[in-house]
């Protein structure tokens, strides 16, 4: 027996550098779509919890934490290969406590064993991500997927629970000194204090240009993005780009932008038949992904393809934000109006029983090419190759993922004919949970998206509507809920912020007074649920278990950036300077990272911005108001700027502190505005 005995040993060093089928298990009678798969596993998993926990405590077992989501391929990769086995079932069950942990529905959790992957292997995270912690829950091993079996270069799972146990049982002081390391490494890192500020007179224009110097060189020139591979689509570092571009005019930040979403446009990251984004792309062309499609990621790309649409003017842009609404409309509406979390990569195989990563979404060519002769397509062979597949494939099994070699390119009967195949297929299974900081997103990303078509203004609208009805029930929002069932789990501060942005939207769009006093209770619950006046930082959920939080982002942008925003907004729409002052001081906590490591708080650092330049509240004569926001929207290229209707005939533009354009020729106000926010005249 191979012994990770050396891991073990060696791992102290790292820490101190770094400073279904079978009988139920207890996850039955969980609501989480996740946990419901791992229920009929042959392990004895227990849902994270205090009877899980006091367990291992009583018992004197380790701990092994598994978490994931329901619609992650290589979560399902390591159930069939591990979970699902009876062998490493034995070893868990006789040596471990097992806990499942569903990031979508405790995101907290999630967040902090990531933190814990990174000090432990400085490496990104993902998932499924796989802790040991001692009986008391401190870490001392950190991976995300591992094989039954060494292969990948990677622990097999048998063995690291063999060795594990072993040194458990024999050595425990050797785990307890390393899970002790760990610990003071996790506790220095949570309670630091105060970043250096950002200095008072760096301006906007430079902390700016630091954003886009730090892009520029780890940008793909060739194919857009930034590194190799996996590349993601990074949709807050677009919307930053597309926004320092309308403030300060810098056309690098407009072409690594406009390259990048170009690329992702005609890549197979999109699909090229029905519309919508996965998750990444495996390669640097972006035309392999891992096949999930996530509402987070195409809410918030519709807000990248909207400003780009406005700025660049291109049709391919306004078609990608048209697709990825009808798609979402169609696959993801649930009937109370909100819409559901994510589909599988998986998918499956008519009359096989058996499921295959991109199946759904993957051609052969040989299935295809008879059907465009027949379809009388000439030169089929050229046209199937203008959706890139071909004889061989660029996926498993001979199969093709489509994607465009240009702009234009691909036959539209073809497409027509690939739409088709599809109906024959079972679509992926889709977790249909309704979270309200992933709606808050896309009702955020709708109303940009109204720029494009204003019919999505009104989706959006109704969205809100149906996220108040479902997820704010008694003067209390929840972080999610299943279809037909009462919420249950607490909201967390995403869901408080990323609401109280889309409601801001609404007021934004509306002029309802309504939802300008909506956004305000929020806000005033935001601060009472999750800021801490000892520790003067904000957190990221309620409770024992919770994390502070900073500007950087993850898989989507980061919460406290967006609730910094928020406060700017508020204190433009009540006339109250406090909301500004809530903002700076979380600009302040978080300010070295966005002088020093910019890229890593796109969101942050357009709040930043915001706040430096200010944002602009127009006062527009309700009578002309649609029309002159699109001119202005259309014309004036400042990024921070917020409408209000007025009875009064005399237009206005206003900041924090002061009125600086007043005017009653809308022509002339529409003028001047243009000259006062241009980038060389602030």
């Amino acid at each position: 027996m191979r012994h990770y005995l050396f891991f073990l040993l060696f791992l102290p060093l790292i820490v101190t550098g770094m400073e279904r089928g079978g009988t139920p298990n207890a996850l039955i009678n969980e609501e989480s779509p996740y946990l419901q798969q791992h229920a009929r596993n042959p392990v004895h998993w227990l849902p994270w919890g205090r009877a899980a926990l006091e367990k291992a405590k009583r018992e004197h077992k380790l701990i092994f934490l598994s978490i994931g989501y329901s619609t992650c391929h290589w979560c399902h990769v390591m159930e069939r290969e591990s979970f699902e086995d009876p062998e490493v079932a034995k070893l868990l069950n006789r040596y471990f406590v097992a806990i499942k942990v569903d990031r979508e529905e405790r995101p907290q959790i999630d967040r902090y064993y990531q933190s814990v992957h990174r000090l432990m292997t400085r490496r990104a995270g993902g998932w499924p991500l796989t802790i040991l912690m001692t009986p008391d829950r401190r870490p001392f091993f950190a991976a995300t997927y591992l094989p039954k079996e060494e292969r990948y270069n990677r622990p097999g799972l048998l063995d690291l629970l063999r060795s594990a146990a072993e040194v458990w049982q024999k050595k425990p002081e050797e785990i307890e000194s390393i899970a002790s390391r760990i610990d003071g490494a996790m506790r220095r890192m949570r309670e630091r204090g105060e970043s250096a500020a950002l200095s008072s007179d760096m301006k906007a224009r430079r902390l700016a240009k630091r954003f886009v110097e730090a892009l520029e060189r780890n940008f793909d020139r060739k194919y857009g993005g930034w590194g190799m591979e996996p590349k993601f689509p990074r949709a807050a570092t677009l919307n930053a780009l597309l926004k320092i571009y309308e403030l300060t005019g810098d056309r690098r930040a407009l072409r690594m932008a406009d390259r990048s979403l170009e690329a992702m446009a005609l890549g197979g990251i999109y699909d090229q038949v029905e519309g919508g984004f996965y998750r990444y792309s495996t390669d640097r062309k972006w035309r392999i992904p891992h096949f999930e499609k996530m509402l987070y990621t195409n809410a918030e790309l519709l807000e990248a393809y909207a400003l780009a649409a406005r700025i660049t003017g291109r049709p391919l842009y306004r078609r990608i934000i048209r697709e990825t609404v009808a798609v979402l409309e169609r696959y993801y509406r649930d009937g109370s109006g909100l819409f559901y979390g994510a589909s599988d990569a998986d998918s499956l195989i008519p009359g096989s029983g058996e499921r295959e990563e991109g199946y759904y979404y993957t051609y052969r060519y040989d299935e295809l090419l008879p059907r465009l002769q027949k379809a009388g397509i000439s030169d089929p062979a050229e046209a199937l190759a203008a959706y890139g597949i071909t004889e061989n494939g660029n996926f498993i099994k001979f199969r093709s993922n489509p994607f465009l070699a240009r702009e234009g390119g691909g036959n539209p009967r073809v497409r027509t004919i690939l739409r088709e195949l599809r109906r024959h297929r079972p679509y992926p299974f889709i977790d249909r949970k309704l979270q309200a900081s992933w709606n808050a997103l896309l009702i955020h990303g709708l109303f940009a998206a109204a720029s494009v078509d204003r019919r999505y203004r009104k989706l959006a609208l109704k969205t809100l509507e149906s996220l108040y009805a479902q997820l704010y029930i008694d003067g209390r929002l929840y972080h999610q809920k299943l279809p037909g069932r009462a919420p249950k789990v607490p909201a967390l501060l995403e869901d408080y912020s990323f609401l109280i942005a889309a409601t801001l939207d609404a007021y934004d769009a509306t002029g309802e007074s309504r939802w300008l006093e909506r956004a305000v209770k929020l806000a005033g619950a935001v601060k009472a649920h999750f800021y801490d006046t000892k520790e003067q930082r904000w957190f990221d959920s309620e409770g024992e278990f919770r994390n502070p939080l900073d500007l950087e982002g993850g898989a989507y942008r980061s919460p406290l950036a967006v609730l910094a925003d928020d406060f700017l907004r508020l204190a433009l729409y009540t006339g109250k300077p406090d909301y500004r002052e809530q903002a700076r001081k979380i600009l302040r906590r978080d300010g070295a990272i966005l002088a020093d490591y910019p890229q890593a708080a796109p969101t942050g650092l357009l709040a930043a911005l915001a706040e430096r330049e200010g944002y602009v509240l127009l006062k527009l004569p309700a009578s002309e108001f649609a029309t002159l926001r699109r001119e202005i929207e259309a014309t004036v290229g400042y990024p921070f700027l917020l409408f209000r209707r007025v009875d009064d005939s005399l237009l206005q533009a206003c900041r924090i502190d002061r009125c600086f354009l007043y005017e009653r020729n809308a022509t002339k106000f529409v003028k001047e505005l243009k000259k006062r926010l241009k980038p060389e005249s602030r």
